[in-house]
């Protein structure tokens, strides 16, 4: 008996990767007395009351530091769920666009997020369990003028989760995207009123989402082991 107890369950690891931006800081508060929780962050430390586990600087553009910073983590024993928030942004028009702006582009939404699965996959596959929830956007996902880099490598990712769901499935390892609308953080809030007003008439219930929302769907998605290769939509019905 005692023997077991040293493999017990630990309280499981929840990682999120993008942990500086407003919309992140307020959903970690949900999760903050049943998970030890890594907050990553690229330029600014989310500054916030909770008590994180760890909150970590973490450079997407460099497959060394992100080797280096997340095999300091003990993964034994433990449940692991990956919730990537991290992207970038660069709206140009096709004709502008460079190869500087793809590779960054790219390695930040989709090769750093494959880099870290490869890193943590094995310790889920030895546990036999595994959630990966990715978070995109309604609008990244179909694109606009301006944004070829951002939708090309938001739909490269997602196709990269849907085959992953396929390939992993027999652990017990889930991967799920979920796609936001309009939330009241972060560029919505800098919004001029007009341009609010106009987005609100375009949503059905015409308001923006509340963290809760973003919550109660990682919250689903960790419990759920049949939701697998998912795109669930949190927009309010856009």
């Amino acid at each position: 008996m005692g023997g077991g107890r040293n493999k017990m369950v630990k309280k499981p690891i929840i990682l999120f990767f993008g942990g500086s931006s407003g919309i992140v800081k307020e959903t970690l508060k949900y999760f903050k007395n049943n998970y030890e929780i890594y907050a990553f962050y690229n330029k600014n430390n989310p500054k916030n009351k909770l008590k994180l586990k760890k909150k970590v600087k973490l450079n997407l553009l460099s497959d060394k530091d992100i080797l280096n910073k997340i095999k300091k983590i003990n993964f034994t024993n433990s449940k692991i769920i990956i919730v990537n928030f991290a992207s970038v942004k660069i709206d140009k028009i096709s004709l502008f666009v460079n190869n500087k702006d793809i590779k960054k582009t790219f390695q930040i939404n989709t090769f750093s997020f494959l880099k870290i699965l490869q890193i943590i996959l094995p310790f889920m596959m030895k546990f036999k369990w595994g959630r990966v929830i990715n978070i995109s956007s309604t609008g990244g996902l179909i694109g606009d003028k301006g944004t070829l880099l951002y939708t090309s490598s938001k739909n490269a990712t997602h196709s990269m989760i849907e085959v992953m769901s396929k390939e992993y499935a027999n652990f017990n390892i889930t991967f799920n995207t979920l796609k936001l609308g309009n939330f009241n953080f972060g560029l919505y809030k800098l919004l001029k009123k007009e341009v609010k007003e106009k987005i609100l008439k375009k949503i059905p219930n015409h308001k923006t989402g509340n963290v809760k929302n973003i919550y109660n769907a990682i919250k689903f998605l960790i419990e759920s082991d049949y939701v697998n290769g998912s795109s669930i939509k949190i927009d309010g019905g856009l």
